[in-house]
């Protein structure tokens, strides 16, 4: 292994742009070349930090690990074309359903390569001490788990339109997250939602929704998700369990107060996902990091990433059907 690592970024978008922020801000990596189908995006991007490979394929190119930050439809294709014996990070999910996933890691151990799925929560150093407390135990047997997701800023109108569903965009981080905190897997789930503007009401997309789960191990899940959290990012997570409860609490823009005759006044949350992930980003690439020098494995595995998607999937169907949905 190279040192510092070498990784090749595969596109260039928002996702592609935050992971080579963070790449290149890590003494671990060196980024060796960005790869996109839009070339003048690739050497824009490889500009911008300094990196003198660009191009429209990853073919010549040399690297330890590969990035994989491009839509999902692509990821297949990407795995394929990817070197034999390389661990490839890639943004969730990896596929469009759970055959693709499957398919997916086929394609990968045939390669001999690592798939490393991207699900930060378990990587934020917040959302990591609630979960250490809930798994030692602290709380006794956990019953009941409330999630919030407030999204910011809200996505345009045209976004959630075109394929902006709710179920799969913003439910399978905390759905991971939950689950592996619990050791525990989706039985069932129901869910409904509404739509706050009357365009996607007429268009049938809901920008708000819950999802009820029940566990095999017979815990209940809540997940509340809306596109549109007018005071900033709003990432909460509550676990009750019968001696106590743990809650994983929002990061706001900053820790000023104050406080005069109108009231006591602070700031209002993080602006969005880049900013209230920063570090669990960062972990989430030296936990990579990790695997390409043989220190650790993965901690997301491929039934992990199966489950979730089905999870989410199952959502979307009771939404539709208005019906409990089995998973198991």
């Amino acid at each position: 292994m190279s040192s510092p690592i070498r990784l090749a970024i595969l596109g260039t978008g928002r996702m592609g742009r935050i992971r080579a922020q963070h790449i290149f801000a890590s003494p671990r990596f060196e980024i060796s070349a960005v790869v996109d189908v839009n070339l003048a995006a690739a050497e824009k991007l490889a500009k911008e930090f300094r990196v003198a490979n660009f191009g429209t394929s990853l073919e010549g190119v040399e690297y330890d690990g590969l990035v994989v930050s491009t839509p999902t439809f692509t990821h297949l294709s990407a795995i394929e074309g990817s070197k034999d014996n390389t661990p490839i990070f890639l943004e969730k999910p990896i596929a469009e359903d759970a055959e693709g996933i499957r398919k997916a890691f086929e394609i990968a151990r045939r390669k001999g390569n690592t798939l490393c799925c991207g699900f930060q929560r378990r990587f934020d150093d917040t959302y990591v001490a609630g979960s250490t407390k809930v798994k030692n135990g602290e709380i006794g047997k956990v019953v009941n788990c409330n999630v919030i997701f407030g999204d910011h800023p809200c996505p345009s109108i045209e976004f959630l339109k075109e394929g902006g569903d709710i179920f799969m965009d913003l439910a399978p981080h905390d759905v991971d997250y939950v689950l592996n905190t619990l050791d525990d897997k989706v039985k069932s789930v129901y869910a409904t939602g509404c739509s706050s503007d009357p365009i996607l009401k007429e268009a049938g997309v809901i920008d708000n929704a819950t999802v009820l789960c029940e566990t095999v191990k017979g815990s209940v899940i809540t997940l509340t998700m809306s596109r549109s959290a007018e005071f900033g990012y709003d990432q909460r997570c509550e676990f009750f369990g019968v001696k106590g409860s743990v809650s994983v609490g929002n990061v706001k823009k900053h820790e000023a107060t104050i406080s005069n005759a109108e009231g006591i006044t602070t700031s209002v949350l993080a602006h969005s996902f880049p900013q209230r992930f920063a570090q669990g980003f960062a972990a989430e690439l030296d936990g990579f990091a990790d695997v390409l020098e043989g220190k650790k494995e993965w901690p997301v595995s491929e039934e992990d990433c199966v489950h979730v998607q089905n999870v989410a999937g199952a959502a979307g169907i009771s939404f539709k059907e208005g019906r409990k949905v089995n998973v198991l």
